[in-house]
């Protein structure tokens, strides 16, 4: 059985390297493929999948909100937020899933609750960041380009996170950190990213306040695909394990 991550680029998903350990934890014959489908063959790519033995498919940039028309029914924060990170297959019916609300709160667990949060971005894991902080009673600011004034909205502040892809390119990353005005936030504000293979320079100029990545919501949206897939316990020891030790290599290399 084969499970795909669908995104464009997708060279740098570590989602195969998560779900693999999983799979072979459990003892689940199957395997996570990386899949690069370019926006104007996703339609056709869907149609092939459907044809396909499988068993799921994790979606990431930049299709989370164009792939949710081609899906026959939306489940729960897909259906609220019109967003899919997560396809399942139930006879013959392609069924999306949103697993980035219940993994960014797992990731942060207790500190989001009730926060003042400024989001940046408009696209697909900003709905579902949104969604997540909305549902654990924060008050949210989603912020998008053009940029508004972000300097009222920082200096208030608890919690800051870059929901956008700028942090995918070491150029773009810093040219975006750079028109941000990061001083205006308050010291004891948390501020964070949802990517996960590099530091972002919004990190490096955070610091000294308390600074995440996106490692901790990979992990938990990848164990609630898998629960989806296979009504399994995911073993989230083995899943966190794999993606350091798939970072590292990529760092080594």
């Amino acid at each position: 059985m084969r499970a795909f991550v669908l995104g464009w680029p997708v060279e740098h998903s570590k989602s195969p390297a998560i779900l693999n350990a999983a799979f072979a934890a459990l003892g689940i014959e199957a395997r996570m493929e990386p899949r690069a489908v370019p926006p104007d063959e996703l339609a056709r790519e869907i149609i092939g999948l459907r044809a396909l033995p499988m068993l799921g498919a994790s979606v990431t940039v930049p299709h989370k909100l164009a792939i949710a028309a081609l899906c026959d029914e939306l489940r729960g924060a897909a259906r609220d937020l019109g967003a899919v990170n997560c396809l399942a297959l139930e006879h013959g019916r392609l069924v999306g899933h949103n697993t980035d609300v219940a993994g960014f709160l797992d990731g942060l667990g207790r500190a989001v609750r009730g926060a003042r949060a400024v989001l940046l971005g408009k696209g697909g894991a900003a709905r579902a960041v949104e969604h997540a902080l909305r549902s654990a009673g924060a008050d949210v600011e989603l912020c998008a380009r053009p940029w508004p004034d972000l300097h009222a909205a920082f200096a208030r502040a608890d919690l800051l996170v870059d929901c956008t892809s700028a942090g995918l390119d070491p150029a773009a990353d810093a040219a975006f950190t750079a028109q941000l005005p990061v001083a205006a936030l308050p010291a004891a504000a948390w501020v964070g990213t949802l990517v996960y293979h590099r530091r972002t320079a919004l990190l490096d100029a955070a610091a000294p306040r308390v600074t995440f990545d996106g490692r901790a919501m990979l992990v938990h949206q990848a164990a609630h695909a898998l629960a989806l897939w296979t009504g399994r316990e995911p073993p989230l020891a083995v899943m966190t394990r794999a993606l350091d030790d798939a970072l590292a290599n990529v760092k080594s290399a």
